[in-house]
């Protein structure tokens, strides 16, 4: 049977001057496939990124948290969900090799508010 996994992982993100909005570790372990849904209101101009990490918990603050984040090469047709002065939202779809991966936005200018949705699907439970 295939597991499936929903949520809203950033919920009203400030994105105002500089803030760096990180959402929460989502485990895809059992997950070969997800996406991040991201959508956002106002006129910001910023960057997404996404962290993984194959460590037995990221939320750890010691012990199984040994490998730590490390920053993906996204590829170059993400760069279109990067936010550019106006109201939009866009989908990042992934195909996973990792246990955890997490959405990082960085605001460059101006303000909005985010909301990023996951969704894991696959594997068997």
């Amino acid at each position: 049977m295939a597991d499936e996994q929903q949520a809203l992982i950033i919920r009203a993100g400030v994105m105002t001057g500089t803030t760096v909005i990180t959402g929460t570790w989502c485990k895809v372990k059992k997950s070969p496939k997800c996406s991040f849904q991201a959508k956002w209101t106002g006129t910001p101009n910023g960057t997404f990124a996404f962290d993984v990490s194959d460590d037995e918990n990221p939320n750890a603050a010691t012990g199984d948290d040994v490998l730590g984040p490390t920053r993906l090469t996204l590829p170059a047709a993400f760069t279109a969900g990067n936010p550019a002065g106006s109201p939009s939202s866009f989908m990042f779809e992934f195909e996973t090799y990792w246990a955890w991966i997490r959405p990082i936005y960085t605001n460059a200018s101006s303000t909005g508010t985010l909301n990023v949705g996951f969704v894991g699907k696959g594997g068997s439970g």
